[in-house]
């Protein structure tokens, strides 16, 4: 059997995937990680492998259930099934709640019974228990999901390239649940035997003002002005106004500073911005391609024209642009 990789860090979900039709098993699964997709993807593959009769073989518990409820799930015999599986979300149990009779059953799991815990942050106290595989679910790279893109399209007999894919996965910020349904969505437009274009996607795939944010600072980084230009002439045309754009703006740069500065983990500098930790991510990467003080410069600006205009000593569009102007020319 497998062995699984305790602390901080477990199976890849593909390892886990793979390990799953190598017919490896573990007891206990805590599939944990932002992205819902492959969590409840996970959950999928456990039961359609592991379980027959879910109605008799499948127990969802709440995630405040009592240990005794817990416990007399995990021990029930499965029926005419090869195992039974007990699934509980968004579980965080304290140490005391480890201790009795769920600790000795964590200790010493049944062999006919899978406990399947869905988490979207971490729990560092089940992780102490030789028996809980950890399965990550965090955001997949661009690669693994221009593959999955690719692949899903060839299913429907439509024809992708990668540059395409890798748009479509930014425009949806790697979330698999929307480049799920945003390539269904694609693939029925293209009709089987058709081609998804880098304009089906720009015409199809809405960009929320989070990404265009993160484009146009992208694009402001590599300075290439015209298209940042262009992209905040595109929020406009679709509604934003200037000071909900420069509010934006101004919250997305202080990230970029306080990531530029901070030395804290990536899920502390999710926590403090109240972000997921792929957006973190993202936020730190893109902090390193500008100088510390073009980014303080540019949220010295940003705090002056949301004061200025927010007090009537000036107007909101033409302040939005002089700032995005003087945060463009910043050497």
């Amino acid at each position: 059997m497998l062995k699984c990789i305790r602390g901080n860090f477990g199976l890849k979900y593909t390892e886990f995937k793979n390990g799953l039709e190598n017919g490896q098993s573990f007891s206990v699964y805590l599939f944990e990680g932002e992205d819902a997709f492959f969590r409840e993807r996970g959950l999928n593959l456990l039961k359609n492998k592991f379980v027959s009769q879910p109605e008799l073989n499948l127990t969802v518990l709440q995630n405040d259930c009592l240990q005794e409820e817990l416990i007399s799930s995990l021990v029930a015999y499965p029926f005419m099934s090869e195992k039974r599986l007990v699934v509980i979300r968004e579980f965080y149990p304290k140490q005391d709640f480890l201790k009795g009779g769920l600790k000795e059953y964590l200790s010493a799991p049944s062999d006919f019974c899978i406990l399947a815990i869905l988490n979207e942050k971490p729990c560092e106290p089940l992780k102490k228990f030789d028996a809980v595989c950890t399965v990550e679910c965090g955001k997949a790279d661009a690669a693994l999901l221009v593959r999955w893109i690719k692949g899903e399209c060839n299913t429907c007999n439509v024809k992708i390239e990668a540059e395409t894919a890798k748009l479509l996965a930014d425009y949806c910020l790697s979330d698999m649940t929307r480049i799920e349904n945003e390539t269904k969505k694609l693939c029925a437009y293209a009709g089987a035997g058709g081609v998804i274009t880098f304009d089906d996607v720009n015409a199809m795939v809405a960009r929320d003002a989070e990404y265009k944010v993160y484009e146009m600072t992208d694009y402001i980084a590599k300075r290439k002005f015209d298209l940042a230009l262009t992209v905040i002439k595109d929020m406009m045309g679709k509604g934003e106004t200037p000071q909900r754009i420069l509010t934006a703006v101004y919250n997305y740069y202080r990230r970029l500073l306080h990531s530029a500065i901070s030395d804290m983990s990536l899920s502390e500098l999710a926590s403090a911005f109240g972000v997921k930790e792929f957006a973190a991510k993202k936020t730190k990467e893109q902090a390193a391609m500008f100088k510390k003080r073009s980014l303080k410069s540019a949220v010295d600006a940003l705090t002056d024209a949301d004061y200025k205009i927010k007090s009537g000593q000036a107007d909101a569009d033409e302040k939005m642009w002089i700032t995005i102007f003087k945060i463009m020319t910043d050497k």
